[in-house]
């Protein structure tokens, strides 16, 4: 797996939709595999987007000298405790927009070859938040 020094906010800026409030906070320089970061961070945006009924994205950038943190927040109807887990599974499907259960799967995979975790918590008033958790390299 090819990495490469790069800086988070370049690749989140790359995903800003015009029909959804999209903001930046923060960055931080990683050295990972580009293009399984674009992956990750696409997936779950695009994921948020079709599933979530969410107008609002936000993406914070936070990192120490051990890791960098991508939490991307949306502001839909969030994920029920009992499925949290289980989104990330393979094939998993969940709602009437269910596509085809691999997005979730992917970045789950892609960032654990970098070294990196997944986590999911929800969002206050409402929605979810995926934490992406990079160590620093």
């Amino acid at each position: 797996m090819e990495t490469k020094r790069c800086s988070i906010q370049k690749y989140v800026k790359d995903f800003a939709h015009n029909n959804v409030e999209f903001r930046v906070k923060g960055d931080y320089t990683v050295t990972v595999n580009e293009g399984g970061l674009k992956i990750a961070i696409s997936n779950i945006i695009e994921n948020a987007l079709r599933h979530s009924g969410t107008d609002k994205i936000d993406i914070e950038i936070r990192g120490n000298e051990d890791y960098c943190e991508i939490r991307i927040a949306d502001y839909g109807k969030g994920i029920p405790d009992d499925l949290k887990e289980k989104i990330f599974e393979k094939g998993f499907r969940y709602g009437e927009s269910a596509n085809t259960g691999l997005g979730l799967y992917i970045v789950k995979k892609i960032i654990e070859r970098m070294g990196g975790e997944v986590q999911i918590e929800d969002n206050q008033p409402g929605g979810s938040v995926f934490i992406l958790r990079l160590r620093k390299g």
